[in-house]
């Protein structure tokens, strides 16, 4: 087999997505991150580099948001990466935690767009953030279901209610995800960060 540029460069992004993984402790994770990553990029739009780089991405940034004392406890901030678009969702304190959340997301190479969705909030309650996995659960299963649409290329976040589905679909895929996730009871609002295809 003959290597070409672009094989070693995904090769080393591999190799170098495994050594961060191992050298910080998550050796389990390594073995979840790669068997996910390889299974999914079948139906994925990203490529498998794209997909280590969104995943290493989304991994520093929220390793800076617990080194950041400014980003203490009073702070719940969920970080979502596709295809280097960065979604920050929860809630802070103030709107100087808030514009530190973007520019620690925004300070990596490989981010061509934060979406800061944050709201200075008090955090949000445990049933709050239980009945958001729940009508991410019921949205993500609608998705499923729909012939129409192929689920794994859309990731579906919920906070206080709000659904957003980011990920790489056209736009009649695109619509029928939306109202797919506007059927499920309990959504209050729909954010839809879709990227056409190449």
């Amino acid at each position: 087999m003959r290597l070409n540029n672009t094989t070693l460069s995904h090769a080393y992004r591999g190799l170098f997505a495994g050594l961060v993984l191992l050298l910080t402790g998550c050796v389990t994770a390594t073995v979840g991150v790669i068997a996910v990553s390889s299974v999914d990029i079948a139906k994925d739009d990203r490529t498998f580099g794209t997909l280590i780089d969104d995943n290493i991405i989304e991994a520093n940034i929220i390793k800076d948001f617990y080194k950041a004392p400014k980003l203490d406890g009073n702070t719940h901030i969920n970080t979502t990466v596709v295809n280097g678009v960065v979604l920050l969702t929860g809630e802070v304190g103030d709107n100087s935690q808030k514009f530190l959340a973007a520019q620690i997301a925004n300070a990596y190479q490989g981010v061509d767009q934060v979406v800061n969705q944050l709201e200075v909030l008090g955090k949000t309650s445990l049933t709050s953030r239980s009945n958001d996995t729940l009508i991410t659960a019921k949205v993500k299963t609608a998705l499923i279901r729909d012939k129409n649409v192929n689920s794994s290329t859309i990731k579906v976040v919920t906070e206080r209610g709000i659904v957003y589905l980011l990920g790489i679909v056209g736009t009649t895929e695109g619509d029928t995800a939306v109202n797919l996730a506007k059927r499920v009871g309990g959504v209050v609002r729909i954010v839809k960060i879709f990227m056409a295809p190449a």
